[in-house]
């Protein structure tokens, strides 16, 4: 039977040859600590000091430091759902603490599994650190949380954890970039309503009048009398002996609703200007930045659910290093979108002419070992030094895009295929004397492929056949 050992006054607990930080509330975190231990527990019945605790450790944005297993110390219930989807677990006494052994096993082996990556964007690395700990923990679906202390009133904790409050809007841009990247799928789950000033959800909204915008104001009932068909304010109607209603215009007592008289509308009246109106404006008032907002000003955005991909599972694995919004931006090339409608056209060019033409792919078989080397600023510069070898050897018709950030596909029109093979071997040469010259620590390999186009074949068709070999 393994020994328990506390050391409180070294915030150490050790147990079967692992060693955990305990964290109380008297103590000031030294966020640097985590990775020098297996595993946090965090001691204490302050549940703000529990929530500052956990989001400091998940929003560090080292891998050793937010990727470790967190348990509390139950001496109070924790009812935050935000704390407890970024907990791995609780405990009700130190005694315990062989039953989270398994836990912390296998939250570390998991995390060996990763290769972490330099990415190129913060969008980037704000994907990789969700997909990495979503891999980690054998987490499947990003489900929203309805959140009072949310500036959304949905969070996505995982990923919101690295926001202030005013910033989480960023978190929905980062799903949708990451959704369009293939690492998640989704399904629809609400639509909210943020404030175009400042992003944020916490509105309230108020009927105003329509000349001034005051919220102040009375409402009684239009009647409308069948018999003489006066049309007229509920106080018209009224008498100062009783309580029936008698038409001003013909003196007759409106007896049944329905029958002498109906009520088809109502009548504001706003107690700031004195303005009548039959139809209020609709105002929604941000209580972040007070802007008041008409509702039709509003930013929709909606809510869902996010389960990780087959692909965003390797991404985790492999690390994910850039969005096509980051490799676009490289001067020399075009959207992956673009080249795929121009290789279009030229399918369809050769469907009736006779030619021979080619595309043409250069991929980095090891970008992983490559970019966890490098910031992003160096990686930019890298890319950028790749395209502009390329596009200095070929024509300046023929086009170059990245389908990822470790392929590049590129258009060799109108010359023979062995022709094109050539001089794609020759650009190979330059390209790995460039990175020996200017990253003299690091070591890139290269594949390459070409394939003559066939008109009887889709783009996409050409597309896989280029890259199947790449896996």
């Amino acid at each position: 039977m393994a020994e328990l050992k506390v050391n409180r006054e070294e915030s150490l607990v050790e147990f079967a040859g692992f060693k955990f930080l305990l964290i109380n509330s008297e103590d000031g975190l030294n966020v640097d600590r985590v990775q020098f231990h297996n595993a946090v527990i965090i001691d204490g019945n302050d549940r703000a000091f529990i929530r500052q605790i956990v989001r400091r450790i998940r929003s560090d944005n080292q891998p050793d430091i937010y990727l470790k297993p967190i348990f509390i110390l139950k001496g109070i219930n924790i009812n935050d759902p935000f704390v407890n989807k970024l907990v791995d677990g609780t405990l009700f006494s130190l005694d315990q603490i062989e039953l989270i052994i398994p836990e912390v096993e296998r939250i570390l082996t998991k995390t060996k599994d990763l290769h972490f990556t330099n990415s190129l964007s913060f969008e980037a690395q704000m994907i990789e650190k969700t997909i990495s700990f979503m891999y980690t923990c054998e987490i499947q679906d990003l489900e929203p949380i309805p959140y009072i202390y949310s500036s959304n009133n949905y969070s996505y904790p995982i990923l919101s954890v690295n926001f202030r409050q005013r910033d989480e809007h960023i978190a929905l841009d980062i799903l949708e970039i990451a959704e369009r990247e293939g690492i998640f799928d989704s399904t629809y789950i609400d639509r909210i309503y943020l404030c175009p000033s400042c992003q944020g959800g916490h509105l309230t909204y108020r009927e105003v009048c329509p000349k001034c915008g005051s919220s102040n104001s009375t409402t009684e009932d239009i009647i409308h009398h069948f018999p003489c068909a006066y049309v007229g304010p509920l106080s018209d109607f009224t008498n100062e002996i009783d309580d029936q209603l008698d038409c001003p215009k013909c003196n007759k007592r409106l007896r049944h609703i329905g029958v002498d008289y109906d009520k088809p509308s109502v009548l504001h009246e706003c107690k700031a200007c004195d303005h009548k109106f039959q139809d209020f404006n609709v105002k929604a008032k941000c209580l972040a930045c007070t802007t008041d907002n008409l509702v039709e000003q509003l930013k929709g955005k909606e809510i869902r659910k996010y389960s990780l991909t087959k692909k965003g599972e390797l991404a985790a694995i492999n690390g994910f290093v850039s969005t096509s919004k980051d490799i676009e931006e490289i001067i020399g090339t075009v959207k992956f979108e673009t080249f795929v409608t121009m290789l279009k056209y030229e399918i369809e060019r050769l469907r009736q002419t006779e030619g021979a033409s080619n595309i043409c792919a250069v991929h980095l078989s090891n970008p992983s070992q490559i970019y966890s080397k490098m910031g992003s600023e160096v990686q930019k510069v890298l890319l950028k030094d790749l395209v502009k070898v390329i596009r200095s050897n070929i024509r300046s018709s023929d086009i170059i895009s990245f389908q990822s950030s470790s392929t590049i596909i590129l258009s060799m029109n109108e010359i023979p295929t062995r022709i094109a093979k050539r001089i794609l071997s020759e650009i190979i040469d330059m390209l790995k004397r460039l990175i020996a010259t200017t990253f003299k620590d690091i070591d890139v390999e290269f594949e390459y492929e070409v394939i003559k186009l066939d008109y009887k074949l889709s783009p996409q068709l050409h597309i896989q056949q280029l890259t199947k070999a790449f896996g």
